[in-house]
């Protein structure tokens, strides 16, 4: 799904994304390139791709020129925030942890060569969430109801479109940590396909009472093959921390 291809001339393909599709057509050094984009709500289990199909006659077409013989579809995560919403409150006691994990559908893009981007859309669509500690200060993000869930080490989930990533939560603080929301900024996460899943790196959150440390953690055993790399430059502790310190002032869901 996520290696390159070669496509013939003049004959449409289509890479079926959960219910979303992408479509993609060469002829010489002209891409045609066309997206069914949908809500989060009318996903499915149809994952594969890609295969000889020509779009919809309903979906726009976009003409991109670009050489190259081959493309490839990336998965990136949005450059905006993601809103995680619980479905039931967890408590962390004193001293405990707890792993969970976020599912997160992300942004698409059909690249001839490294960095030549032909097309991108987030195909499967989250409403916007206005969140932060006032209107001056907030900003909008892509709001997830159940898309932070309890992680389970030995859970399997099929191939699909979406990206899974560990969180794990320490409470060193004295007090009862409740989790209602989390907020992820994804840009110093990297993307990896591992047993044709997408996986990202884990974040590492451990309260001190009111402070608290955030570290992005990379797999460490078995064959994960990076495919997206997330910012690298020295802030991202800095900006994974960012995802703490508005927990509480989520102001809309």
């Amino acid at each position: 799904m996520w290696d390159p291809f070669k496509p013939k001339d003049s004959i449409w393909y289509c890479w079926r994304l959960n219910g979303a599709g992408a479509y993609l057509r060469k002829d010489g050094e002209i891409w045609r390139i066309a997206f069914n984009i949908i809500p989060f709500y009318e996903r499915n289990h149809d994952f594969r791709g890609p295969d000889a199909e020509e779009p919809p006659e309903s979906l726009p077409v976009t003409r991109t020129w670009g050489p190259g013989e081959e493309v490839s579809l990336h998965p990136y995560l949005s450059a905006e925030p993601y809103i995680l919403r619980v479905r039931e409150k967890v408590a962390i006691a004193p001293g405990q942890s707890a792993y969970f994990t976020a599912v997160l559908p992300p942004v698409v893009r059909f690249e001839s060569a490294p960095e030549t981007v032909l097309a991108e859309t987030m195909p499967i669509t989250l409403p916007k969430t206005w969140f932060g500690p006032d209107t001056m200060n907030g900003e909008f993000g892509h709001s997830l109801t159940g898309g932070i869930l309890p992680h389970n080490a030995g859970q399997e989930t099929p191939p699909s479109l979406f990206i899974h990533g560990k969180i794990l939560i320490k409470n060193s603080a004295k007090t009862m940590f409740e989790l209602e929301h989390f907020v992820v900024y994804p840009e110093p996460l990297n993307i990896y396909v591992y047993k044709d899943r997408l996986i990202s790196d884990t974040l590492e959150l451990d309260f001190f009472g009111t402070d608290q440390k955030t570290t992005v953690g990379q797999p460490k055993e078995g064959d994960y093959r990076l495919i997206s790399p997330g910012i690298k430059s020295g802030v991202g502790e800095t900006i994974a921390r960012r995802s703490v310190d508005i927990i509480k002032n989520i102001t809309r869901f």
